[in-house]
């Protein structure tokens, strides 16, 4: 019963992420590691920090290109 109930339950998983966009997983180093625990705890999760940092990133490297092109 249980097997079956389990069963149900992935497939039902499998058809809702279908399709959707993920990364492959990653080991980290400690510092890596340590470094996205600190921001998780400031933006939440360690999701949300992460595209945190990359929305820095992407504004700044469009400021610096506005720079640039003066």
């Amino acid at each position: 019963m249980n097997r079956e109930k389990q069963r149900k339950n992935e497939q039902a998983y499998r058809q809702r992420n279908a399709g959707r966009p993920r990364l492959p997983g990653t080991y980290l180093t400690d510092e890596e590691n340590s470094l996205l625990k600190d921001m998780a705890a400031i933006c939440g999760t360690q999701k949300k920090a992460i595209f945190a940092g990359l929305e820095l990133l992407r504004d700044k490297l469009k400021k610096d290109n506005l720079a640039d092109s003066d």
